[in-house]
């Protein structure tokens, strides 16, 4: 696996690895994973369609949208992408897949990083200037990430040149294979990534956050509205952080492969399989963090569950009164026909208090629907008035 070697690295997770326990439990736990960190992601990006649907949106949720939008594709194709490698122990996905499942990941986390940066340098804009922040430029914003997805799709290009899929006896292997021509190219590329697209957005992205804080003036922003503030750039300073302590073991490890001239030297297969399910979890732990610590957000998740529960309340009441007027209906027709007697017996309710012994509602049955004389009338002293009787 050294730089004059046919190959670098295997794509897509290690394929032949000795061991029947890792063909069981890493699969397990990447799907595990992807099925956790998929359902976060959705509801994060249920909630933000809630708060867009409201005309509450802000360049912040404009960017939290697509940080969540590109945790969920890298969980959604390349974790399963993974889970299947270590189970296989070959590659069974094809060519197409192993030439685009690196790239994906890499413009994804390319994505993490420059929406980050974005946001640190959106916000250090915000606390310099307040009364900017609500005008919400949609042009603007859209440009921002029109950029950002395509250099972040256009950076990682060398990683579908160098995949392929390589015949090792009677299995397919998917590595990055290294041509003796392309070895310059090959080094160059494998400093530039993991700097652009990882050290230099995430240390510009601390500074911005860490001199926006201390540059905070209170008599510009106001006393109430400080600690609204402080916990906003400490949520974005948490996630920076998970996301720089989750990518260090992948981008080390990826450095670590192409730069070892020594193959007693390259990084063991625990290592490599730690590595990428770090990256996986600091997918999956982002709706936490954002759920927990984003206020506005919790409270707009609380909105849309008590307008779920509310709507589901009133299409229970819509459907038993539909009900009620069917029977009214059935009833009604029937009586026309014939087909029921006079003596109707009255509804039971599920309520306790209003139920009655089937003799005593039969009796009021025939009090309501028998009409009497006065000559006839056996009980008349119901229609005297209280003030008018005599004891």
């Amino acid at each position: 696996m050294a730089m004059n070697s046919p190959f670098v690295s295997f794509d897509g997770g290690i394929q032949q690895l000795k061991g029947d326990d890792t063909s069981v439990i890493v699969p397990a736990l990447l799907s595990t994973i992807s099925g956790l960190g998929i359902g976060g992601n959705v509801l994060v990006l249920v909630v933000l369609i809630h708060v867009f649907a409201n005309r509450r949106a802000s360049e912040a949720y404009v960017m939290l949208a697509n940080l969540s939008a590109s945790d969920l594709l890298i969980l959604s194709l390349c974790a399963p992408v993974r889970a299947v490698t270590y189970y296989r122990r070959t590659w069974t996905l094809g060519i197409m897949a192993c030439r685009t499942t690196e790239w994906i990941q890499h413009s994804c986390l390319a994505v993490k990083a420059f929406v980050l940066l974005a946001t640190s340098q959106a916000r250090h804009n915000f606390s310099s200037h307040p009364g900017g922040h609500s005008n919400f430029r949609q042009k603007r914003v859209l440009i921002t990430l029109v950029i950002i997805w395509t250099v972040a799709l256009v950076f990682p290009i060398p990683d579908i040149v160098f995949s392929r899929l390589k015949d090792e006896g009677n299995i397919s292997l998917c590595v990055s294979e290294l041509p003796s021509s392309s070895q310059d190219v090959m080094r160059v590329f494998s400093k530039i990534l993991p700097l652009g697209i990882y050290v230099v957005p995430i240390t510009l992205s601390v500074m911005c956050h860490i001199r926006t804080i201390f540059h905070i003036n209170p008599t510009t922003h106001g006393e109430t509205s400080l600690p609204h503030l402080y916990k906003s750039y400490l949520l974005y300073l948490s996630v920076i952080a998970m996301n720089a302590l989750m990518m260090l073991p992948e981008w080390a490890s990826w450095v670590w492969i192409r730069h070892s001239s020594d193959e007693s030297c390259k990084p063991s297969a625990g290592l490599l399989i730690f590595s990428q399910v770090c990256v996986y979890l600091s997918s999956a732990f982002f709706p936490a963090i954002l759920l927990t610590m984003h206020v506005p957000l919790r409270e707009s998740l609380s909105d849309l569950c008590s307008l779920l529960a509310c709507r589901g309340g009133k299409h229970r009441q819509k459907i038993e009164g539909n009900g009620n007027e069917m029977r009214a209906i059935v009833m009604k027709v029937l009586d026309e026909r014939g087909c029921v007697p006079t003596l109707t017996i009255t509804e039971r309710h599920s309520d306790a208090d209003c139920q009655t012994l089937p003799d005593l509602e039969y009796f009021w049955s025939e009090r309501r629907n028998t009409m009497v004389t006065e000559e006839c009338d056996p009980l008349p002293w119901e229609r005297l008035k209280q003030s008018n009787v005599e004891l």
